[in-house]
């Protein structure tokens, strides 16, 4: 529970109590924690892997909405509206969850307020990559693509973690978090369509392709795509 930003303003006996009322759920790559339009009753911590949510579109095609990782909490909705499901959470690869059912969640709220002050300002932040992502989703595909790669964390050579004003133009690597049909999926465009983007982003001298290892080659190229939308 330490490591858990719902619970960060906690002392370490409470978050020991915390976690002394969590159910353990562990899931196999491809098993669902729920699906849509489900009362599940409950919000899940992931301890380890990560879970994907999308919801379905009326075409039939599934949009892939947000993806958690450790120490990340989902199912906040359920517990404030009292509704179901919005989107389906299925496992990327094998996943340990804390899960605290919402009377047990709704008991510490009332003791602890400081959660609820910490689940509404995850909720906020959410919101706020929420409209970003409903603006940039007009837009090329390009500018699409492009910032979304200057939002990935940058690798040194040296694979530890760095940042843009760290590291030298040609120097700056990311990793591609997902496979190319869920950043896809997540940009609301097409696997094709995104290869192309990046094929053009190459063409143009911006980047370098090479397989899940995307380099940087000029930062600021990438970022007057962007402005440029």
């Amino acid at each position: 529970m330490r490591r858990v930003p719902l619970f960060s303003g906690l002392t370490q006996d409470q978050q020991d109590l915390v976690g002394s009322l969590a159910r353990p759920m562990v899931l196999a790559a491809g098993e669902l924690v729920h699906g849509s339009g489900e009362r599940t009753h409950q919000l899940s911590v992931v301890h380890s892997g990560q879970i994907k949510l999308s919801r379905s579109l009326p075409s039939g095609h599934r949009r892939l909405v947000r993806v958690v990782g450790p120490g990340q909490s989902l199912g906040e909705h359920g517990f404030l509206t009292g509704g179901s499901t919005l989107e389906e959470a299925e496992a990327l690869a094998d996943a340990r969850l804390c899960v605290f059912s919402h009377d047990a969640l709704a008991d510490l709220m009332a003791e602890h307020p400081s959660i609820g002050v910490q689940m509404l300002r995850n909720l906020g932040q959410r919101l706020a990559e929420a409209e970003r992502r409903l603006a940039l989703s007009t837009l090329d595909v390009d500018v699409r693509v492009a910032d979304f790669l200057l939002e990935q964390p940058l690798l040194r050579r040296s694979s530890q973690a760095g940042t843009r004003e760290d590291l030298q133009d040609g120097d700056s690597r990311v990793r591609l978090p997902l496979s190319k049909k869920d950043i896809a999926s997540m940009l609301g465009t097409t696997p094709e369509s995104l290869s192309r983007a990046l094929a053009r982003l190459s063409d143009d001298g911006l980047i370098t392709v090479n397989a899940d290892v995307i380099t940087l080659r000029d930062i600021s190229g990438l970022e007057e795509v962007v402005i440029r939308a």
